[in-house]
């Protein structure tokens, strides 16, 4: 017996509604941006390695109320859906069916930026998690070193530097007490 399976292919270039979007299959490498599917590059394995560190290392100090995840979607208006590399959701709003959130019950989103996401990480992804309410955002730089850039919403509605942490130092962010993160150990490959 043969078994033929169709392939899935992606509805790109066509604008959907919230619910043509939700009826897809998963798929971490896409993202939802006024009503159009933007297929995200597939993460290097060192982009890889400090997103799973860092949310590893943010899973291990992280209060009980919190919960850490990766390749969550944030669901930032019907037609903006992005995935950010690490969220930390307040436990009231995680379901463990599900796979998407609100930006109400996000409190740090996290882009770890790379080949392919280096303007969207830096600049698109900022105003959005910002409109949406998201109190802080961390951007990390892995090439050629890593920095974390760490932000927190202002008055504006838009993020403030609270810091900028390089090899040696530890993160630390206002308004996030619990968030230390030594960057040298984000760089400690497997």
């Amino acid at each position: 017996m043969t078994i033929t399976v169709a392939p899935t292919l992606e509805p790109i270039g066509q604008l959907l509604t919230a619910e043509e979007y939700d009826a897809l299959p998963e798929n971490s490498l896409r993202e939802l941006v006024d009503g159009v599917i933007h297929m995200m590059a597939p993460p290097t394995f060192w982009h890889q390695i400090v997103k799973d560190t860092l949310r590893t290392l943010l899973r291990a100090v992280k209060p009980n109320d919190l919960v850490v995840l990766s390749e969550a979607q944030v669901r930032l208006a019907d037609g903006l859906r992005r995935i950010p590399d690490v969220v930390v959701l307040r436990r009231s709003a995680y379901r463990r069916d599900r796979n998407q959130c609100l930006p109400a019950g996000v409190v740090l989103v996290v882009e770890v930026v790379s080949p392919g996401s280096e303007s969207t990480d830096r600049i698109l992804k900022p105003i959005e998690y910002a409109r949406a309410g998201i109190e802080h955002y961390w951007r990390v730089e892995i090439n050629p070193e890593i920095v974390v850039n760490t932000y927190r919403l202002g008055e504006s509605s838009s993020y403030q530097s609270t810091g900028v942490s390089g090899a040696g130092d530890v993160v630390r962010a206002p308004g996030l007490s619990w968030a230390r993160v030594a960057v040298g150990e984000l760089a400690d490959e497997l």
